[in-house]
Parts: C-alpha cells; sequence; structure tokens
C-alpha cells in the first residue's frame, strides 16, 4: 500500500523502519514489547519526505483475524499533530482492514477514546470482545484492565 495523504507519504512498512517506530510508539506511551522487525509488514506508515529522504511522521498497525481485526499502535509524531495524520492513518487501515476481510474493528485505548468516537468507534464492555481479541498480548498482558475497549462495524 501505498499513496499520498495532504503531504504524507502511506506505505506499508519495511523491517527497517522498526528502529524509528519503535522510538515513536515509545514516546506515545505504547507497548511495544510483542513488536519487532518482523511486525513491520502490519504497519501503515505515514512519512513526510525531507531532503535526506523522509520523516516519520506517524504509524498504525492492524492485527486481522478473519472477520474481526485489532486496530493498534496509531501513534503520530509531535510535529505531524493538528495535521490531519492521525486521521488519515485510521482511514487507512479500515481499508486494508476492509480488503482483508474484517467487519469489525477492535482497539484498546488508556486515554483516546474521544479521538477514536469522532472516527465512529462505540466504548464496549470488555465481556464483549470476540475471542481472537481477548487472545492478543494487548487485551492480555499489555494494556491495563482499565483499558477502554472500543469498536467498529465496517461496512462490505
Amino acid at each position: 500500500m501505498t499513496g499520498r495523504a495532504e503531504g504524507f507519504v502511506l506505505r506499508q512498512g519495511q523491517p527497517g523502519d522498526w528502529p524509528a517506530v519503535r522510538a515513536l510508539l515509545v514516546d506515545a506511551g505504547l507497548p511495544v514489547d510483542d513488536l519487532g522487525a518482523d511486525s513491520m509488514p502490519q504497519f501503515t506508515i505515514a512519512a513526510m519526505p525531507a531532503a535526506d529522504g523522509e520523516t516519520l511522521a506517524g504509524v498504525v498497525a492492524l492485527q486481522p483475524f478473519n472477520a474481526v481485526g485489532l486496530l493498534r499502535s496509531l501513534a503520530v509524531a509531535q510535529e505531524a499533530r493538528s495535521a490531519g495524520c492521525g486521521s488519515k492513518l485510521v482511514q487507512a487501515v479500515e481499508r486494508t482492514a476492509g480488503r482483508s476481510g474484517v467487519r469489525q474493528l477492535w482497539l484498546l485505548t488508556t486515554g483516546a477514546e474521544h479521538y477514536f468516537e469522532k472516527h465512529g468507534f462505540l466504548a464496549a464492555s470488555r465481556a464483549l470482545a470476540p475471542p481472537e481479541i481477548r487472545q492478543t498480548a494487548e487485551f492480555t498482558s499489555l494494556c491495563p484492565d482499565s483499558a477502554v475497549l472500543m469498536s467498529k462495524s465496517l461496512q462490505p
């Protein structure tokens, strides 16, 4: 996946992106313990052209499990905030999910409920999470029990 979105180049992550992605996720306070260079194909990268190549503007990942998927690791660099980068990444991951057959997208958040509500996600009881989502490291150990579970139905 490659494309332009208002100054950002959206592309699929590559193993070489891992150090910059890890730094961005750590800076945003997001879990990285279950990620590595081999996880990068799950990521959509938003990059800004720079004189020496590109600058990482933001990232998001999708873990698909047949008809359900986990949106995770949405982070935007400080200098790219309020420029629509996060929204473009959410839209991109929803398109990727739809193409992968995902019909219900789930996420866990510890502080961005209002942001995701603006994108059509609704809070849900953790007891309603599908088994595939309950078995992820994010659900079982990486995110605190206080994290809000949210979901969004994707139209076929």
